[in-house]
């Protein structure tokens, strides 16, 4: 599988300003499937971080939900983060959502750094 899963594809705005592009999503494993989604979530950050890319990939847990993680990811631009979603491990992942979670598109939110007076 080579291209990704127009359900969990997230749109990119144009508008969105040039440089680094941060964003965070919240994944939501279906019950009783924490365990393989967090395995699935483990490999994708360790195979996202070696992308040239990419400049932060990490991947939190909350420990009032174990069925809850967070994934915050950094490219040097949007360019970046577009060529990030048409790799083969980003698809694959894109498999194992379907398959361990309730989580869509949605679930990603762009997001843009506020300016440091």
């Amino acid at each position: 599988m080579n291209a990704a899963d127009p359900r969990y594809t997230p749109e990119i705005p144009d508008d969105l300003p040039p440089g680094e592009r941060p964003m965070l999503a919240v994944v939501r494993a279906a019950p009783g499937h924490e365990q393989p989604l967090a395995a699935a979530i483990a490999i994708l950050t360790a195979t996202c971080r070696s992308e040239p890319g990419c400049l932060e990939f990490r991947s939190f847990r909350t420990p009032s939900d174990p069925a809850v993680f967070y994934l915050y990811e950094i490219y040097t631009d949007t360019t970046a983060f577009r060529t990030h979603l048409t790799t083969p491990h980003v698809a694959h992942f894109f498999t194992e959502l379907a398959q361990h979670s309730t989580t869509d598109a949605k679930s990603l939110v762009q997001l843009i750094e506020l300016p440091i007076p």
